[in-house]
């Protein structure tokens, strides 16, 4: 039954951010609140629990491309920067972001410290094959920020809407752009 709750409550934050009820929660899954409440004791544990799950998918993912052995370097970082939750489909909603910076700071947090993990992550793989020549040497706190606002800005859904894009098609483009440049693909 939790998982069902985090599954439907992970649909209502995709419609309507994390400003869902408890009661909206409790008409998709035809139940009454006191069964919600027996299982997660407030929304905030609910919302908590949904990001706990995706950021557990994404290093997951993370730690599935990094032990890939068939993968190049270049591959690698490819596949790093376009992962998306896997357990409950994009959750992204038009004011997810600064809906839960503002109403969620501790859950907020818990997602900024993951980014930064992740980045972490990236940045320490490129590091370490700029070393053993597999890529070349580059300013690394120029492509952090890149990748920082870059990340940020692809949460922007007037853009997406404005260039019909998903945000996984948006985060596709970027991988592409950041790995392989403007060379053509023969070189």
């Amino acid at each position: 039954m939790r998982n069902r709750i985090l599954m439907a409550a992970a649909e209502e934050m995709k419609v309507r951010g994390v400003k869902f009820t408890m009661s909206d929660l409790a008409r998709r899954l035809s139940l009454s609140k006191t069964s919600l409440y027996e299982h997660f004791a407030s929304k905030n544990e609910l919302i908590h629990n949904i990001l706990v799950t995706t950021i557990q998918d994404f290093q997951e993912q993370e730690q599935e491309i990094y032990s890939n052995c068939e993968l190049s370097a270049a591959d690698k970082i490819q596949a790093l920067l376009k992962i998306a939750p896997r357990v409950f489909g994009p959750i992204y909603n038009r004011s997810l972001y600064d809906d839960l910076r503002h109403y969620y700071p501790n859950e907020w947090q818990l997602v900024s410290d993951f980014r930064e993990e992740h980045l972490n992550n990236l940045t320490s793989f490129i590091v370490r094959n700029i070393e053993t020549n597999s890529l070349r040497p580059i300013n690394i706190s120029v492509f952090r920020q890149i990748i920082t606002s870059t990340t940020n800005d692809l949460f922007n859904f007037r853009f997406l809407e404005e260039s019909n894009l998903t945000h996984a098609d948006a985060l596709t483009a970027m991988a592409d752009i950041i790995v392989y440049g403007l060379l053509p693909h023969n070189r």
